[in-house]
């Protein structure tokens, strides 16, 4: 009997009962040694695994923010306009402690409004996921 490949079962053996059990009702809290068996495929191919995933792909170019770099720079990118906004606010000659608490709210608001903002334009043009999986789902129900 063969296991599909990357398929795991496990296989359970039962060593030993507790018969002697003063709780007959107990007798399923028996000793059971499991073993794991892992199929592993193996293919003719060579297995690349320095190939990055940020790099777009044959299919086409990633859109902007969608990789582990595009994340990182809008992380810092956030952070340096925080620490500019301070900065700038404290040079015009406000007091350090309300800069901050103006840099906070802007950007606390700004991202928070940036966020919604894309939810509502996504709703309003169709384009969540449910829609999308229904409008692939009806090509491909139309195409047999």
């Amino acid at each position: 009997m063969g296991v599909p490949c990357g398929v795991n079962r496990i296989i359970a053996q039962n060593l030993s009962s507790n018969r002697n059990s003063i709780f007959p009702s107990r007798t399923l809290q028996s000793n059971i040694s499991t073993e794991f068996i892992s199929t592993v495929c193996r293919s003719s191919e060579p297995s690349n695994s320095s190939v990055n995933n940020d790099e777009p792909t044959k299919q086409g170019k990633v859109p902007f923010g969608y990789t582990r770099k595009d994340v990182i720079l809008i992380g810092v990118g956030v952070t340096v306009g925080g620490i500019a906004l301070e900065s700038g606010l404290e040079y015009l000659g406000v007091d350090p402690l309300q800069a901050g608490n103006v840099v906070q709210l802007v950007l606390v608001l700004g991202l928070t409004i940036g966020w919604i903002s894309t939810y509502i334009f996504r709703v309003s043009n169709k384009e969540m996921t449910y829609a999308q999986q229904l409008r692939d789902y009806e090509n491909k129900v139309m195409e047999v």
